[in-house]
């Protein structure tokens, strides 16, 4: 369609353009509000009505200059990329309905791409009335991850490097709301949109040169390098703020470039979350009674009260009971101290009570009878498997690290390992990684032999390294033989490539 300069459109006359009241596709859309603008390739981002089916609409409308043969230009191939996509079907991106061409005229070409609405909020309006919790953060962004991985499996780009594109619905998930992006917009585009977002999200700053006004730009280092969202926000998880940064890396060494290696760090990150979130004061969720009902008659209310009170008095109780029986513990009121810790040697055994049958192990290190390098890559020899044995040998001074890698796992590998063998099955409670690696993460899982599958092994808990010992609680019901420490996402190296080292692991049997 063309509108000239006069705002007349199909030789009628019409509101200034574009504004508010006017109609597109032959009198079937009306514009309603303009909620953003994607200045680079002269899109604005509208909220619309389909008279037809009686519904909301975004609406995406390209225009050019009368006689801006290169912008009408751009524009046509933006079109020609909205046709295309109009057959992607996935939950974190708006289906497009409809594709209005520009047509020939001496007025400015508009072209619209028709999607369906996105209810929710932008991106602007979530952060300024207040950022999300880094821990429903990797939640909300993982539709959108998702849809960028579809996108590119489908030999599309999404197009969700610009925040006005962007919304939120109201279940808290990110959905690319306004398709057509720009026509040189590359997948890598997307991957550092996905990076942006959720640096937008963590900190509140928008990251990359193309924004809105609306939004802090995010601020640098003097070195000219992004300041990464932990630095800037302490209660961002380690993983989200080493995505966010990898992300948008772009193609050097170092980042991450493809849609579905942010959406496997993020499901990551949404299954280890803690289970009690902050409420929207900031308070720790914690379970209260119901609200009294005041229709209730005064002596129902009373009774409720003294059962409240009632399963408080019993809880202390309980509570104080444990409490002892920990301090007893704590404190060796047993008759004897605390076990020798034998590193890398037999444990000693306890001394048992006259008449008693043997007395269970002690609450202390197992010994690691076995260890080796865990690679399914199949890409040649294990990383540094000569210098495996140190992670057990006792000395916290040796180490092995694996291979240095231009790119981030799962670029090249799914993940590395160390197995770990114990001399017979043993409940274990937690394990103790100490590395120099900050950023590293690992998932600890048990294993039925040294050589099983990785999906026949279970995840028994995960974290984050800190630089020193690192302590992972371990949630195990049945003995095992073998547990794999199973490294995800390396650190990153001074020279922006990928290498872990852990210099010693030990396993503590549950309590």
């Amino acid at each position: 369609m063309s509108v000239d300069s006069t705002g007349r459109q199909g030789g009628r006359a019409a509101p200034a353009w574009p504004a508010p009241g006017a109609v597109l596709g032959r009198g079937r859309y009306r514009l309603l509000a303009e909620v953003g603008r994607d200045d680079r390739c002269g899109a604005r981002l509208w909220r619309g009505r389909d008279s037809v089916l009686e519904r909301d609409v975004a609406l995406t409308l390209f225009i050019s200059a009368p006689g801006d043969t290169e912008a009408a230009e751009r524009t046509r191939a933006a079109v020609t990329r909205a046709m295309r996509s109009a057959r992607l079907e996935t939950s974190g991106a708006a289906r497009v309905l409809d594709v209005l061409e520009p047509e020939p005229g001496p007025g400015a070409a508009v072209a619209v791409v028709v999607a369906e609405w996105t209810p929710g909020t932008d991106l602007v309006e979530l952060v300024h009335n207040g950022l999300p919790q880094p821990s429903v953060v990797a939640s909300m962004l993982a539709p959108l991850a998702g849809a960028v991985d579809d996108a590119h499996r489908a030999g599309l780009v999404l197009g969700c490097d610009h925040p006005e594109r962007v919304r939120v619905t109201p279940e808290r998930h990110a959905r690319l709301a306004f398709p057509g992006p720009p026509p040189d917009s590359t997948a890598a585009d997307d991957v550092r949109g996905l990076g942006a977002v959720l640096y937008l999200l963590l900190t509140g700053h928008w990251p990359l040169d193309n924004g809105s006004t609306a939004l802090p730009v995010a601020p640098r280092g003097p070195d000219g390098a992004l300041i990464n969202p932990r630095a800037l926000r302490p209660s961002v998880p380690q993983d989200l703020s080493t995505l966010a940064v990898r992300s948008l890396a772009g193609s050097g060494t170092g980042g991450v470039h493809t849609g579905a290696a942010v959406a496997l760090v993020l499901e990551r990150s949404v299954a280890g979350a803690d289970e009690l979130q902050p409420d929207e004061g900031g308070r720790t969720a914690v379970w209260h009674g119901p609200d009294e009902d005041p229709s209730q008659p005064p002596e129902q209310r009373t009774k409720l009260r003294i059962g409240v009170a009632t399963l408080v008095m019993m809880s202390l109780v309980i509570f104080g009971w444990f409490g002892v029986q920990v301090a007893t513990i704590f404190t060796g009121d047993t008759g004897s101290g605390p076990p020798p810790v034998v590193v890398g040697g037999e444990e000693p055994p306890r001394q048992a009570a006259p008449g008693a049958g043997p007395a269970p192990a002690a609450a202390g290190p197992v010994r690691v009878d076995a260890v080796e390098v865990y690679d399914i890559s199949g890409s040649g020899d294990a990383d540094n498997s000569d210098d495996i044995d140190r992670v057990a040998d006792g000395d916290p001074d040796t180490g092995w690290s694996t291979d240095n890698y231009f790119e981030p796992f799962p670029a090249f590998k799914e993940g590395l390992g160390v197995m770990l063998g114990f001399e017979q099955p043993v409940v274990v409670g937690s394990l103790v990684v100490d590395s120099p690696s900050e950023g590293t993460v690992v998932e600890i899982r048990s294993a039925p032999s040294t050589d099983a599958d990785l999906d026949e092994t279970t995840v028994v808990g995960s974290m984050t390294l800190s630089e020193g010992r690192t302590t992972v609680p371990l949630e195990v019901d049945e003995p095992t033989q073998h547990l794999l420490v199973w490294i995800t996402d390396l650190a990153e190296t001074d020279g922006n490539n990928n290498q872990s080292e852990i210099d010693e692991v030990t396993v503590l049997r549950a309590q």
